[in-house]
């Protein structure tokens, strides 16, 4: 195997090994995204996969877990859209 060969598999399975499976960063993501797409006006763009892998970055260093923590509490409690996109 040439050397870019051996490079570009151990890019890949290190991408496979830190890839994100935290279901609080899941659920969280995924519920607002929806919210996202609900609101026609809205014209951000809410990547979901982007709030996973950053969720999951996040949750992974000790000082940044208990943000994370919240913001999924606060977004679990919200009883609306209008209330998750507000949760901070």
């Amino acid at each position: 195997m040439s050397r870019w060969s051996l490079l570009f598999l151990a890019i890949a399975l290190g991408a496979a090994c830190t890839a994100p499976k935290s279901k609080i960063c899941r659920e969280t993501c995924t519920r607002e995204a929806d919210c996202h797409e609900s609101r026609s006006s809205d014209d951000s763009t809410f990547d979901e996969g982007e709030c996973i892998a950053a969720c999951a970055a996040l949750e992974r260093d000790a000082e940044a877990r208990v943000l994370v923590t919240q913001h999924a509490d606060c977004v679990g409690k919200a009883e609306n859209c209008q209330a998750v996109l507000e949760c901070k």
